[in-house]
C-alpha cells in the first residue's frame, strides 16, 4: 500500500478534539461524547461557570473586607487610644481644678492652716485623693494623712513641687512608689499665688490604680490592650480586656514597658497606635493582636468555601433536571425538521416550553412557507414576462414609427438609442420601487440631469405624485423629446434661456412644460418622430389632452390627462 492510496491519505474524524483521545478510545461513544457533547454536559459546564465568576468575587469582598477591617480597626487604635488619654487628662485636670480651689481658701489667705487642713479633708473626702500643703523648704506644712507627716519629707516628687514653684504652674509628677501607702501614686503640684509670691505648693496625690475606673468606662472591644507610660518612660497603668472587662496587668515591668507584656499570650503581630498628652505628657498605647481581625476573615473564608461546594451541588443537579426536560423536545424537533427536509408534513410538538413550542410552530409553518413562496415565485415570473412584453411592444411601437420618419439609418439608430436611454431611465427608477410606481419629481430630474437640470436654466415644481410605471414610462419619453429639441432648437440651446417644469394634482393630473430666453420659435413643417411623441404618443398612452403651443418666445407644451390614468391602483 503507497501513501497515494485512499487508506493511507485518510484521516480521523472529530477535529482536533478527536486527535486529544487515546486511540483505543476513538470511534467509541466517549469519544463522540468528547466531539459533541450532550445537552446535559453543556448545562453543566455552564453552571460551573455561571458560578465561577460569583465565587471569585465573594472572595475579592473577603480581600476586601480583610483590608477595610485593618484599616478601621488602624482608626479604631488610634481613636482608642485619644479617647483614653482624653479622659485620663479630664481626671488630672479634675484634680487641678480642685487644687485651685483649695489653694485660693480665705483660710490659708489668713495663715489658718488647721481650718484649712479641715476643708482640704472634707473636700477630699471620698475621692481616694491625699494632700499636702509644702512650702518653700519643701517641709510639709499641712497634710490630710498624719501619719504620713514627718518633719523635713513630703510625699510628692520633689523636683515636681520646685517646677511648681519656680513657673507658677500647675505641675504633674510621673509614677513613683509610696511607702507609706505602699502604692504606685503621681501628684498634681498647684502654686498658692499670693500677689507676686508663691508661699506654698498644694500637691494633690492619687493612686495610679484610680484609673482603671477611668479606662474602664472606654468599653474597649475584646483582647484589646492599653499602656500609660510617664514621661521618664514608666508605667503608670496597663490592662487587657477579657470576657467584656478591664482586668489590669501587674506583673508588667515598671520601667521601660511595652505593649507586648500587657498582650500576654496574645503577643505576635499586632495594630497599636500611641498618643502623647500635652497636659502630663504621659503616653497612652492602645494595642489589638492581628488575630482578632484575621479570625472574622477565616470565617469567611470557611463559609465561602463551604457555600461554594453546596452551590456547585445544586447547580449541578438543576443541570440534570432541566437537562433531561429540553433534551426531549430537542430531539422532537430534530425530528421535526428532518421531516421538513424530506417534504414530509411535520405536526407541532406538544410542550411547554415556549421557545420551543414557537419553533415547533416556525417548522410545521415552514413548508406551507416555502410552497408560497414558490406560487409567489411563479407569478413573479409571469408579471416580469408579462412587464417585459409591454416593453418589447412599446420598443417595438417606437421602431415602427422611428422607421417612418428617419430617412436613412443613422438617423433610425440615433432616435432609437435616445428613446432607448429614456426607457432605461424611467426602468431604473422603477425597478428600485419594484415596479411599483415612482415619484414624479425623481422621474423628471432623471430625464432632465442629461441636459443640465442640476443647474440652473431648468426649474421644476409640484407637489408629490407617485406615477404607475405606464405614467412614468409615457412621459418619461415625451419629458425627453422636449429636452433634446429645446438643446438643438430651443432656450437649452443658449446661456440665457430656461426651462419650467410644473405639475399639479387636483380632480385630474396636469404636467405644463414652458421654455423662455431662447431663439425665436417658428412653428415646424412637418411633423417629426419627437412631434409623434410628444403628441399623440402621449394622449393616446395615457387618454388625456396634449396642448403644444409654439410661441415665439418659447414652446409650452401642456399635458390633462385623469388622475387614475397616472397614479398607482
Amino acid at each position: 500500500m503507497t501513501a497515494d492510496t485512499p487508506a493511507a491519505n485518510a484521516r480521523p474524524r472529530g477535529g482536533r478534539a478527536g486527535r486529544l483521545l487515546p486511540g483505543w478510545l476513538r470511534g467509541h461513544r466517549l469519544a463522540r461524547m468528547w466531539r459533541r457533547p450532550p445537552l446535559l454536559a453543556h448545562l453543566i459546564v455552564f453552571a460551573v461557570i455561571v458560578l465561577i465568576p460569583a465565587l471569585l468575587f465573594s472572595a475579592f469582598l473577603i480581600l476586601q473586607f480583610s483590608q477595610q477591617q485593618e484599616e478601621i480597626v488602624t482608626g479604631q487604635v488610634n481613636d482608642t487610644a485619644e479617647i483614653i488619654s482624653s479622659a485620663v487628662d479630664r481626671e488630672i485636670y479634675g484634680m487641678i481644678t480642685t487644687g485651685r480651689v483649695l489653694a485660693s481658701s480665705p483660710a490659708l489667705a489668713r495663715g489658718n492652716l488647721d481650718g484649712f487642713r479641715e476643708r482640704t479633708v472634707a473636700a477630699l473626702a471620698g475621692t481616694r485623693t491625699t494632700a499636702e500643703l509644702i512650702d518653700p523648704d519643701l517641709a510639709v506644712a499641712v497634710s490630710t494623712e498624719e501619719a504620713a507627716t514627718r518633719p523635713g519629707q513630703t510625699l510628692g516628687d520633689a523636683a515636681t513641687i520646685e517646677l511648681a514653684f519656680r513657673t507658677r504652674r500647675p505641675e504633674v509628677s510621673g509614677v513613683m512608689f509610696s511607702e507609706p501607702t505602699g502604692r504606685f501614686v503621681f501628684h498634681v503640684a498647684v502654686p498658692v499665688i499670693e500677689g507676686e509670691r508663691v508661699p506654698y505648693v498644694l500637691v494633690l496625690q492619687k493612686s495610679v490604680d484610680t484609673l482603671g475606673d477611668v479606662i474602664a468606662d472606654r468599653n474597649l472591644p475584646s483582647q484589646w490592650s492599653a499602656i500609660i507610660k510617664d514621661r521618664q518612660n514608666r508605667r503608670v497603668f496597663a490592662a487587657i480586656t477579657s470576657g467584656g472587662q478591664i482586668l489590669p496587668q501587674g506583673g508588667v515591668s515598671y520601667d521601660n514597658p511595652s505593649i507586648i507584656e500587657t498582650l500576654g499570650k496574645a503577643s505576635g503581630e499586632h495594630i497599636e497606635g500611641s498618643i502623647v498628652s500635652s497636659l502630663s505628657g504621659w503616653a497612652t498605647t492602645v494595642a489589638v493582636p492581628n488575630q482578632v481581625i484575621i479570625r472574622p476573615a477565616l470565617r469567611s473564608w470557611f463559609m465561602l468555601v463551604s457555600a461554594g461546594l453546596v452551590l456547585l451541588a445544586f447547580s449541578i443537579l438543576l443541570a440534570v433536571v432541566f437537562g433531561r426536560r429540553l433534551a426531549a423536545p430537542i430531539r422532537q424537533l430534530s425530528k421535526q425538521a428532518e421531516a421538513i427536509g424530506q417534504g414530509r408534513p411535520a405536526t407541532i410538538i406538544q410542550t411547554d416550553i415556549g421557545e420551543i413550542g414557537e419553533v415547533s410552530m416556525v417548522l410545521a409553518q415552514a413548508s406551507r412557507d416555502r410552497r408560497e413562496a414558490e406560487e409567489q415565485s411563479r407569478f413573479l415570473m409571469r408579471e416580469m414576462t408579462h412587464r417585459a412584453k409591454n416593453q418589447y411592444a412599446l420598443i417595438a411601437a417606437i421602431a415602427r414609427r422611428a422607421a417612418k420618419e428617419s430617412s436613412d439609418t443613422t438617423q433610425l439608430l440615433a432616435t432609437l438609442s435616445e428613446a432607448l436611454n429614456s426607457l432605461a431611465r424611467s426602468a431604473d427608477l422603477l425597478a428600485g420601487r419594484g415596479w411599483e410606481s415612482v415619484d414624479i419629481n425623481d422621474l423628471v430630474l432623471a430625464q432632465l440631469r442629461p441636459f443640465g437640470a442640476d443647474g440652473d436654466q431648468i426649474k421644476v415644481s409640484g407637489p408629490k405624485v407617485w406615477l404607475n410605471p405606464t405614467a412614468a414610462q409615457t412621459i418619461g419619453l415625451a419629458l425627453h423629446e422636449l429636452a433634446t429639441n429645446a438643446a438643438k432648437y430651443g432656450s437649452l440651446s443658449v446661456s440665457e434661456g430656461t426651462v419650467a417644469v410644473n405639475w399639479s394634482m387636483d380632480e385630474a393630473f396636469s404636467i405644463e412644460w414652458r421654455e423662455a430666453g431662447g431663439p425665436p420659435v417658428t412653428e415646424p413643417k412637418r411633423a417629426g418622430f419627437g412631434t409623434l411623441v410628444i403628441q399623440k404618443m402621449t394622449a393616446r398612452g395615457l387618454g388625456g389632452e396634449v396642448d403644444m403651443d409654439y410661441a415665439e418666445t418659447g414652446v409650452v407644451w401642456k399635458l390633462v390627462t385623469p388622475s387614475e390614468a397616472v397614479l398607482t391602483h
